[in-house]
C-alpha cells in the first residue's frame, strides 16, 4: 500500500463519522489532536519500506516522552487490527507445505484496488468494522510434540516450530499475526512493507517487515535472537520497543527488566541442525531449554543457577542428553520420573 493511501485510510478511521458513537469513543480516548496526528504520522512512516534506523530511534524517543504517545499509537493500531479481522473473515490464511517452496519473485501480487475509493467510502468501511460482529476465526493452529515442524506460510515466510511448541497463524490483507503460545520458533519472514509481521508471546511483541529471528517463550521466560535484519521488541510492561539488529538478543523473565546483549548470529536457532549450542550460558538457561525438550521440570539449585556452560548438546532422548551434560557441565544430575534436578558439585 502506498504512503498516500495509507494516510487516507488511517486518517478516515480517525476523523470520519462525526457525531457517531464510534467517533465519540475515539475522541474520548484521545482528546489531543496534536498527539493523534503524531501517532498517525509514525504509524504510516514505520510501515514504509524506506523507514530508516534513524526513524526507529526517533519513534522510540517519541513513545518514551509521554505515556499518552504510546496510548495514542496503540489505539490506532487496534483500529487497524479490527479492519484486518474483518478481512480475515473473508480471506482465511492458507498455509502450504515446505516441500514445494514458492519463488518469492514469481508470486502474484494482489492488487489493492479495494483501497482506492474516495475517503468517504473508506470511512464507511471503518465504521462498519467498528460495529461488525467478531466473526473472524482465530487462525491456523500448529502444535508439536517430539518432532519439530516446518511450515511455509502463504506470504512466503518460513516458520520452523521446535519440539513441544504451539503457535497460531492468521494472515490478513494488511497484517500477518502470529501467537507463539509456548515453546520456540525460528522465523524467516518474507519482506512486505504493507503487511507488518507481528509475533506475540506471553505479553511481549516482536514486529518486523522482513528478517530472520528466533523466539523462545516458556514458563514465563522469553528471549528473541536476530539472525538477519531488524526487529522491534516490546517487552512486558515496557514503555517503548527495543530495536535489535543481527546478533542482538533480548531476554526477560516474568516482569523483570529486559536484558539486551549480543550473540553469535551463526549459532542462532542451531536446534534446526539437531544441536543446542551454548557459549557461557548459565545453567539456569540450560535448564529452561531441557525442560521444554523433556516435557517436565528441570530444577536448577540456587548454587548452580549461575554456573557457566560452553558446549553443544546433541538433541536426543532425555537419557542421552543428560549423559552428554554430565560429561561436560559442572553440575550433578539427579533424574527422576517427574523432574530432573541440577546441583553444583558437592552440594548436599
Amino acid at each position: 500500500m502506498g504512503y498516500f493511501w495509507r494516510r487516507c485510510l488511517a486518517g478516515a478511521v480517525y476523523w470520519s463519522g462525526a457525531g457517531t458513537g464510534v467517533a465519540r469513543a475515539v475522541n474520548a480516548m484521545m482528546d489531543d489532536r496534536k498527539v493523534e496526528q503524531e501517532a498517525l504520522d509514525w504509524f504510516t512512516r514505520l510501515q514504509d519500506i524506506e523507514a530508516t534506523e534513524a526513524d526507529w530511534r526517533a519513534f522510540t524517543d517519541w513513545v518514551a516522552a509521554s505515556p499518552r504517545h504510546g496510548a495514542a499509537y496503540d489505539a490506532l493500531e487496534r483500529l487497524w487490527v479490527d479492519l484486518d479481522a474483518v478481512e480475515g473473515a473473508v480471506e482465511p490464511s492458507p498455509v502450504t507445505p515446505m516441500a514445494n517452496p514458492a519463488n518469492d519473485d514469481a508470486r502474484p501480487r494482489r492488487r489493492r484496488g479495494w483501497l482506492y475509493p474516495a475517503a468517504g467510502a473508506v470511512a464507511a468501511v471503518a465504521l462498519a468494522v467498528a460495529l461488525w460482529p467478531r466473526m473472524a476465526d482465530q487462525g491456523d493452529l500448529y502444535r508439536t510434540t517430539d518432532q519439530p515442524l516446518t511450515v511455509r506460510l502463504a506470504d512466503g515466510s518460513n516458520v520452523q516450530l521446535n519440539r513441544h511448541s504451539e503457535m497460531r497463524v492468521r494472515l490478513a490483507r494488511a497484517s500477518r499475526h502470529i501467537v507463539l503460545a509456548d515453546g520456540e520458533a525460528a522465523f524467516d519472514v518474507a519482506h512486505d512493507a504493507a503487511r507488518p509481521f507481528v509475533v506475540e508471546a506471553a505479553g511481549r511483541e516482536v514486529r518486523v517487515l522482513g528478517t530472520a529471528f528466533d523466539i523462545v517463550s516458556h514458563d514465563d521466560a522469553f528471549s528473541v535472537e536476530v539472525e538477519r535484519g531488524v526487529v522491534a521488541v516490546t517487552a512486558r510492561s515496557a514503555t517503548a520497543p527495543v530495536r535489535l539488529t543481527a546478533g542482538g538478543r533480548v531476554r526477560q523473565v516474568g516482569d523483570a527488566a529486559a536484558q539486551v546483549d549480543a550473540v553469535d548470529p551463526g549459532a542462532i536457532a542451531a536446534w534446526r541442525s539437531g544441536v543446542l549450542v551454548y557459549r557461557a550460558a548459565t545453567m539456569a538457561e540450560v535448564g529452561q531449554d531441557l525442560s521444554r525438550y523433556f516435557g517436565k521440570p528441570v530444577i536448577v539449585s540456587a548454587s548452580a543457577r549461575e554456573l557457566r556452560f560452553t558446549g553443544a548438546l546433541r538433541i536426543a532422548d532425555e537419557k542421552t542428553m543428560l549423559a552428554q551434560l554430565r560429561d561436560f557441565a559442572p553440575v550433578t544430575i539427579q533424574a527422576g520420573p517427574a523432574e530432573v534436578r541440577l546441583t553444583s558439585p558437592g552440594e548436599g
